[in-house]
């Protein structure tokens, strides 16, 4: 006999026992690796060491420019288009929309996003109520939290068990203050913009500091005054005084000398090529942000086709950005204020306009099959769900329209209706 290498006989002589056993079995998981990390005997946690350049990646958003443009743009476009709640249990949609308001969902969920790109972890502490009451949430607030003032604890297998928070109270020393992880929302988009793009980050800087430089040093004429004849020796009086009378000379200025001083402009060319370095750096920098040129003003020589394969790359990075921070949120904070896995989910909706047109001509095509029975292959809920589009009870249960019943026949300029052959009002 063949066995598989779940120990499972293969071949013609499986029972239908034995292949639904093998069907609807779990897979089992492998033991996890152990370490041989040990104090004294006993097994200790270990910190994940704190990037010494996250003051750095914080200081280089805030300064703004086009790197804050371009990260501000994830969560801008994520929830450019809005976000729906599902779930089957409409009380507990209200009070996850309710909680929602409350804590301006969109403003937490932004500020995560942003931290998570740049310093690789959004944080946000998940605050209790001081006292729970029944029927309401037991969440009562959802604060950011930078994370560069904290440390992961994990175990020796990698998990994560706490954290530590590192705060200065009165300017005095450290205060190391131990967060169960449920006390905190964590995001991790596994997208570190920052640091990934830190290089070219540098050098665009450096980049821009050289031209400013350049400009300054070359942007603006510069003379060079010749005094007397050639072999005669001009004294430095004459010098520093005609020097002092021409000292401010700009552009405007007209000059009046004798024959022996002459006025050369010597930088009338200014600075060369500045603007196909800049073009190079930022072009570098904006791939390096996974950000298209034209939605930070820079769209410069491209066609109609390349920016909109370009807005549609961004379009699908935003696409799997959403459904990280929807999966993050609904099983570290909605489940809890519902109490139930899974019972409402936070929904983003698709910011991109060719998706959303390929699905519904999807639809017409499935519909279009099958013309005298449109629904024979679908039905209209899996219509619905495929396109996005989401019916209260409320608008199924509502009768549809009727129209009014017509003015008795006495009624002032009533005329009756005009009906043809073999038909009644």
């Amino acid at each position: 006999m063949r066995y598989d290498s779940s120990g499972y006989i293969l071949g013609d002589k499986m029972t239908i026992r034995e292949r639904l056993i093998r069907v609807f079995r779990a897979p089992e998981p492998a033991s996890p690796m152990t370490y041989n990390i040990a104090v004294g005997g006993t097994a200790v946690d270990w910190y994940t060491k704190r990037d010494p350049k996250q003051d750095e990646y914080r200081r280089i958003y805030e300064q703004g420019g086009i790197i804050s443009s371009a990260i501000d743009c994830y969560p801008l476009f994520a929830f450019s288009r809005g976000y729906r709640l599902e779930g089957a249990n409409e009380k507990q949609k209200e009070m996850a929309q309710k909680f929602h308001d409350n804590i301006a969902f969109e403003d937490v969920m932004s500020k995560a996003m942003v931290d998570s790109l740049v310093v690789k972890i959004g944080l946000a502490e998940i605050v209790p109520p001081r006292r729970q009451i029944a029927g309401e949430p037991s969440i009562a607030a959802v604060y950011n939290r930078p994370y560069e003032q904290f440390e992961e604890v994990r175990d020796q297998f990698g998990s994560l068990l706490s954290y530590k928070q590192n705060v200065v109270q009165k300017g005095k020393a450290k205060v190391v203050i131990d967060v169960p992880k449920e006390r905190m929302f964590r995001l991790d988009l596994g997208v570190h913009l920052i640091a990934r793009a830190y290089d070219d980050i540098i050098r665009d800087t450096d980049v821009a500091e050289g031209t400013a430089k350049a400009i300054k040093r070359h942007g603006f004429p510069r003379w060079h005054l010749k005094v007397g004849r050639e072999g005669e020796t001009i004294s430095k009086t004459t010098l520093t005084t005609i020097e002092t009378q021409l000292k401010d000379l700009k552009p405007n200025h007209e000059m009046a000398t004798s024959r022996d001083v002459e006025i050369i402009n010597i930088d009338g060319a200014g600075v060369d090529k500045v603007g196909s370095y800049a073009t190079w750096s930022l072009d570098r920098l904006c791939a390096a942000l996974c950000v298209p040129n034209e939605l930070l003003g820079l769209g410069r020589g491209s066609t109609e086709a390349t920016a909109n394969v370009r807005l549609q790359a961004f379009y699908n990075n935003i696409g799997a950005i959403q459904k990280r921070a929807a999966r993050a949120w609904n099983l570290q904070v909605l489940d809890k204020i519902t109490g139930e896995a899974g019972a409402v989910s936070v929904v983003f909706n698709d910011i991109s306009p060719s998706d959303e047109l390929a699905r519904a001509q999807v639809v017409s095509t499935i519909l279009g099959a099958t013309p005298t029975n449109p629904f024979a292959i679908v039905d209209e809920q899996w219509c619905r769900d495929f396109i996005g589009i989401e019916i209260t009870e409320k608008e199924e249960d509502e009768e549809p329209l009727t129209p009014p019943p017509p003015p008795p026949s006495g009624t002032p300029g009533f005329k009756p209706p005009q009906t043809q052959k073999g038909q009644l009002w």
